[in-house]
């Protein structure tokens, strides 16, 4: 006589049966009531299916407009059994979509897709970001002197350096112009930000985004003029930083002990 499975045990075979459509799942301990175990079961799993696909393609509306519907649901299928929902807030959900979008070879033809995604997902996430107080333009002229002084970005700020134009390709998608696409020679660094509870973009030059992202990683303002300067010698450190702080997306500066005088590119 074999021992009844524990509830754990239960749980753990009803959450595979629910991804994986091979498992049968612990159907002898679904009560039927009036449906036979296995088409209770088959009735979850399809509701479990649909709603993470769903999620999947409210996060990614550019991905799924670029593959196709059958095709985009395929991968969600795919996607889900690999890298399952850890809880019942789907917002976390689509996470590691582009890198799994990379591992299929279908998708060998359309290498830009990825970051495509990456892109769909740092929008999701400036969405969602917390609020901060924006610097006030005083306090960031202070600031803007000293060299040693550090700036913390908006919750809200994204950055995605792409070798593909990503964000080109993201507004075709979405917006599909009878002219066709027309994509530039070169790659696409693409800021994103909260405003007005929408998603806002734009592109950045190579220097401008690498002072951004040399202070969204902490480092002082002399460590990111000279990442800047270093791309382009006449990068003009005061107009990166203030169209960001015009924009109230620079939220809290701070400075160390000892500090210097900030100085232009040489």
């Amino acid at each position: 006589m074999h021992a009844a499975p524990s509830l754990l045990e239960c749980q753990r075979r009803f959450m595979a049966a629910l991804y994986a459509p091979e498992e049968p799942g612990q159907v002898e301990a679904i009560v039927g009531n009036g449906l036979e175990p296995a088409a209770r079961l088959r009735i979850y799993r399809h509701s479990c299916e649909a709603i993470h696909t769903g999620a999947l393609r409210t996060t990614y509306p550019a991905v799924l407009a670029l593959v196709g519907e059958a095709f985009f649901d395929q991968c969600a299928s795919g996607y889900r059994r690999v890298h399952a929902s850890p809880s019942g807030n789907l917002q976390a959900f689509g996470g590691h979509f582009a890198d799994y979008l990379e591992t299929l070879p279908e998708l060998r033809t359309l290498p830009y897709l990825p970051d495509v995604a990456r892109l769909e997902w740092l929008r999701q996430q400036a969405i969602l970001a917390g609020d901060a107080e924006a610097l006030p333009n005083a306090v960031f002229e202070r600031a803007l002197a000293v060299s040693e002084s550090t700036f913390m970005l908006h919750p809200s700020v994204q950055r995605l350096a792409s070798p593909h134009a990503i964000l080109t390709i993201f507004q075709y998608a979405m917006a599909p112009g009878e002219e066709g696409l027309q994509l530039p020679d070169t790659g696409e660094n693409v800021l994103l930000w909260r405003e007005d509870g929408e998603v806002a973009m734009t592109t950045l030059d190579a220097a401008s985004f690498a002072c951004i992202e040399t202070i969204a990683h902490g480092h002082t303002l002399a460590v990111a003029n000279a990442a800047a300067c270093a791309i382009d010698p006449a990068f003009d450190l005061r107009a990166c930083i203030g169209s960001l702080v015009q924009r109230g997306l620079i939220v809290r500066p701070t400075s160390s002990p000892g500090t210097k005088e900030s100085k232009p590119c040489q």
